[in-house]
C-alpha cells in the first residue's frame, strides 16, 4: 500500500471521521436540553467540551507529529476516537450529563489529533501553494460528507418529539462510528505513509512555537481560526435550537432540525468540492475573503427580517426565512477552515508540524459557543447571527489585509 493515492485516501477517511463525530455532538444538544432540562447555554457544553479539547491537545500532537511521524499520530488519533465515542455510548446507558460531556471532550482530543495529522499531509502531498489548498479543500469535502451524514441519521433516529428524545437514541450511529474507526486503524497500520516532516532530533518545541508566532501571517491566521470555529458549528447548532424550541412559531421538531443541519453540511460539501476544482486557479485568499463577505450579509438579513416562512416543495413543511438564510451560510463557511489553515501555515517549512498543532489548539475557539448560548438566553436565538457576523468581519480583514512574508513586528 505504497501508492500516494492510498495515502490520500487514508487522509480523506480521517477527515471524514472528524466531520462525522464532531457533528454528532451538535444535534445532541437539543436532546440534552430536553432530557436534562438544560438551558441553551448548558446544552452547548458538549459542543464546547469537544472544542476545548483542541486547546489541550493541539501543540502536544504537533510535537508528536514532528518526532514520531504521521503514521504514529494517525494511529493514536483513531485509538483516542474509539475511547471518546465509547464514553458517549456509556453516557447514554447511564443517562449521565457529566459522562456525555466527558465523552465529547475525549472525542474532541481525537478530532484535534486527526486534524493536525491529516491537513498538513494533504497540503504537503499537493505541493503547497494552490495545489496544496486544492487537496486540502477536497479533504474538507469528505469532512462535510461525514458532517452531513451524522445529524441526518440522528434526526431520523430521534423522530418527531424532542421531549421524548434520549441520548441513547444515538446508539446505532455511535456504534457505526466505532466500527469505522476500527477499520481505519487497520488500514493505516498497513499503509506506508510518507514522513516529510519527521525529525526525531528536533530542537525543544518552545523554540519552534516562539518562531512561528514571530511570523505575522501565522499569528493572525491562528487567531482567525480561533474566531472561526464558533461560527462553523455555531450557525447550524443555532438553526437546530431555533426550529426545535417548543412553543415558538419557528418550531418544526428534531427531525426537521436534523435535516437542516444536514442541508448546511451538504452545502459545505458542495462548496468545498467546487473549491477543490477551482483551487488551482483561485487563491485561498480570494475564496476566504469573498465567502466571509457574503456570509456577513446573509447573517445580517437572518437577524433582521420579520418572521416569515417559505414552503418546501412537495412537503407540508414551511421553513422560517431566517433559518433558511442561516443554512445558506454553509456554502460560505465551506472554504474557510481549509483556506485559513493554508494561509496561516503557508511557507513555514520546518515549522509546519508545530504550527499545525498551534492552529488546531486554537480550534478550541469553538468552546465560545457556550458564551453564544448565554447571549441567546438573554436576547433570543437569532441574536447569535450578530455575534457570528462580527467574528467573520475579522476573518474578512485577515483574508484581504494580511500577506505572508512578514514577521510579527511587520518586517520582511
Amino acid at each position: 500500500m505504497k501508492s500516494s493515492k492510498l495515502v490520500v485516501g487514508a487522509m480523506f477517511a480521517l477527515v471524514f471521521m472528524v466531520g462525522f463525530v464532531t457533528m454528532l455532538t451538535g444535534p445532541l444538544a437539543a436532546v440534552v436540553k430536553a432530557q436534562f432540562g438544560a438551558s441553551n447555554a448548558l446544552s452547548q457544553f458538549g459542543v464546547s467540551a469537544n472544542f476545548l479539547a483542541y486547546f489541550f491537545m493541539g501543540v502536544p500532537c504537533g510535537i508528536v507529529l514532528k518526532r514520531k511521524g504521521y503514521k504514529t499520530s494517525a494511529l493514536l488519533s483513531v485509538a483516542v476516537g474509539i475511547a471518546g465515542v465509547g464514553l458517549q455510548i456509556a453516557a447514554g446507558f447511564a443517562a449521565s450529563f457529566a459522562l456525555y460531556v466527558a465523552g465529547a471532550f475525549v472525542a474532541g482530543l481525537s478530532m484535534c489529533m486527526l486534524n493536525v495529522t491529516a491537513n498538513p499531509m494533504l497540503d504537503a502531498i499537493g505541493g503547497g501553494g494552490n495545489g496544496g489548498n486544492r487537496l486540502v479543500q477536497f479533504g474538507c469535502t469528505f469532512n462535510s460528507v461525514g458532517g452531513m451524514s451524522a445529524p441526518l441519521i440522528l434526526g431520523w433516529l430521534i423522530g418527531g418529539e424532542v421531549a421524548k428524545a434520549n441520548v441513547l437514541d444515538a446508539l446505532p450511529v455511535q456504534v457505526a462510528a466505532v466500527v469505522f474507526f476500527v477499520v481505519c486503524f487497520a488500514v493505516i497500520l498497513r499503509a506506508d505513509i510518507p514522513e516529510p516532516h519527521l525529525d526525531p532530533a528536533s530542537p525543544p518545541p518552545w523554540r519552534d512555537i516562539a518562531a512561528a508566532f514571530r511570523i505575522r501571517h501565522f499569528a493572525l491566521g491562528a487567531l482567525a481560526m480561533f474566531l472561526f470555529e464558533p461560527v462553523e458549528c455555531g450557525i447550524c447548532n443555532m438553526v437546530n435550537l431555533y426550529v426545535t424550541a417548543e412553543g415558538t412559531p419557528a418550531y418544526l421538531g428534531p427531525a426537521v432540525g436534523g435535516i437542516l443541519i444536514s442541508a448546511y453540511c451538504a452545502l459545505m460539501m458542495l462548496g468545498r468540492f467546487c473549491a477543490g476544482l477551482a483551487g488551482a486557479r483561485v487563491s485561498a485568499r480570494a475564496m476566504v475573503g469573498g465567502a466571509s463577505a457574503v456570509a456577513i450579509v446573509l447573517l445580517s438579513l437572518a437577524a433582521t427580517v420579520p418572521f416569515a416562512t417559505v414552503p418546501v416543495p412537495f412537503t407540508s413543511v414551511a421553513l422560517p426565512v431566517s433559518a433558511l438564510l442561516m443554512v445558506l451560510c454553509g456554502v460560505c463557511i465551506s472554504v474557510m477552515f481549509g483556506g485559513i489553515f493554508h494561509l496561516a501555515t503557508e511557507g513555514l517549512g520546518r515549522l509546519v508540524p508545530v504550527a499545525s498543532g498551534i492552529v488546531m489548539t486554537l480550534v478550541s475557539g469553538g468552546a465560545l459557543l457556550a458564551l453564544v448560548g448565554l447571549v441567546t438566553d438573554r436576547f433570543g436565538i437569532l441574536s447569535s447571527c450578530w455575534v457570528f457576523a462580527a467574528l467573520l468581519a475579522y476573518i474578512l480583514f485577515y483574508a484581504l489585509g494580511v500577506r505572508p512574508g512578514f514577521d510579527i513586528e511587520g518586517r520582511k
